[in-house]
């Protein structure tokens, strides 16, 4: 589902400054900061379900079912969620490992989908402009605030990257929005180019 046009442009996250430097000079303070934002917000409610699921055992009580299975799919959930976000960060860091820093600007906005999916085009972009889609590592779905200004870029876009938002700091995986459509341009990227999306990661497609 794709978020109406008048929309688009106008849901944007109001994440306050981020508690790292943002300017380019150092990504592993985001990739610190999202990692421990993932574990906070895991350890905020997986004890709860938890808790929700061993009372029926505690007490042997069969009303206390319906309240079990409740906390069974909770905890289930929230361990999904856990490993979605750990393993997107850690992509992330790999890309960033393997790319130097780049700023891109403008970023043009082509449109967001309801499963937090973001659409834009890179400034800059050697060659025919393609669109790539994207996601912030912890699964926030809204533009981030003065990404159309510039965004710091790691990775080729015919394979994909990460990139990180000055200012609210996002850290989003991004990969072309139509994979098959660009084989060409990977095949013939030459074997440079090829190795290194290897090492990063992001030579085959990835679940976003």
């Amino acid at each position: 589902m794709t978020v109406p046009e008048e929309w688009k442009h106008g849901l944007e996250s109001n994440t306050p400054p981020a508690p790292y430097a943002t300017d380019g000079s150092d990504f592993r303070g985001a990739v610190r900061y999202y990692y421990v934002v993932s574990w906070k917000n895991f350890l905020k409610f997986f004890p709860v379900f938890f808790l929700l699921w061993v009372q029926l055992f505690v007490f042997h009580l069969d009303y206390l079912l319906p309240v079990a299975i409740v906390g069974m799919f909770g905890m289930v959930w929230t361990l999904i969620l856990l490993y979605g976000r750990l393993t997107s960060i850690r992509k992330c860091s790999k890309i960033f490992q393997t790319y130097p820093l780049e700023f891109r600007t403008p970023v043009e906005k082509i449109g967001m989908e309801s499963t937090h999916t973001l659409y834009f085009r890179l400034g800059d972009q050697k060659g025919t402009p393609f669109t790539l889609r994207a996601k912030d590592a912890l699964g926030r779905g809204r533009w981030p605030v003065g990404i159309v200004d510039g965004v710091w870029f790691a990775g080729d876009e015919p394979f994909g990257g990460a990139m990180i938002v000055p200012g609210g700091g996002e850290l989003l995986l991004l990969q072309p929005r139509d994979w098959r459509e660009r084989e060409e341009d990977r095949n013939t990227a030459g074997p440079e180019r090829i190795e290194k999306a290897k090492r990063a990661g992001i030579k085959g497609p990835f679940r976003l």
